[in-house]
C-alpha cells in the first residue's frame, strides 16, 4: 500500500465537500418542492442557489489542485438526497420537518467545510482557506435565518395538522 500525502488527503476533502453540496442540492430541491410557506421556500431557495455557486468554487479548486469531483461519491449522495425527497412528499409536516432536514444539511456543511478550512490553512492554500470561510459565512447566515423563524415554523405546522398554536414564549423564543 502505497503511503498517502497531504495533498491526496486535502483532495479527498475538496471532493467530499463537492459531494456533499451536490447532497445539499438536490436535497433542497426535493424540500422547496414540499415547501408551501414562503416564510422557509424562500431561504431555502437562496440557498440552493448559493448552493449551486459552491459547487462550481469547488470544482474550480479541484481542478487547480489537477483534480475532478467524484462520480461515484456525488452519485452516492445524490441518491441519499433521493431519499430524503421521497421523505419529505410522503410526510404532512413540511415547515417544520422541512425546515429541520434543511438546517441539519447545512450543519454538515459547515462541518466539512471546518476541517476543509483549516486543511487549506495547513497547506498554505490561501486561495482555498478564503473561499471556505466565504462559504462558512453564507452557510451560517443561511442557519441563521431558520433560527429565527423557529417559532413561526412550529405555528405552521401546528396549524396544518389542525392543531391551535400554542402561545408564543416571552422573549426571543431562543431556549
Amino acid at each position: 500500500m502505497s503511503e498517502r500525502t497531504l495533498q491526496d488527503v486535502f483532495v479527498t476533502y475538496l471532493r467530499d465537500a463537492h459531494a456533499l453540496e451536490r447532497l445539499i442540492d438536490t436535497a433542497l430541491g426535493a424540500l422547496i418542492r414540499t415547501t408551501d410557506a414562503p416564510e422557509l421556500r424562500i431561504p431555502l431557495e437562496h440557498h440552493r442557489s448559493m448552493t449551486r455557486e459552491h459547487l462550481n468554487a469547488l470544482a474550480d479548486r479541484l481542478h487547480a489542485h489537477e483534480a475532478r469531483p467524484s462520480a461515484v461519491k456525488d452519485t452516492g449522495l445524490a441518491l441519499a438526497a433521493f431519499g430524503e425527497g421521497l421523505l419529505a412528499k410522503a410526510r404532512r409536516d413540511h415547515a417544520g420537518k422541512n425546515a429541520r432536514d434543511a438546517y441539519v444539511l447545512i450543519h454538515l456543511a459547515i462541518a466539512g467545510y471546518e476541517m476543509l478550512g483549516h486543511l487549506a490553512d495547513r497547506m498554505h492554500d490561501d486561495t482555498t482557506a478564503r473561499l471556505i470561510r466565504h462559504h462558512l459565512d453564507e452557510e451560517r447566515a443561511t442557519a441563521a435565518t431558520i433560527d429565527a423563524r423557529w417559532d413561526v415554523l412550529l405555528d405552521l405546522s401546528l396549524r396544518h395538522a389542525g392543531v391551535p398554536a400554542a402561545p408564543a414564549m416571552a422573549g426571543d423564543g431562543v431556549r
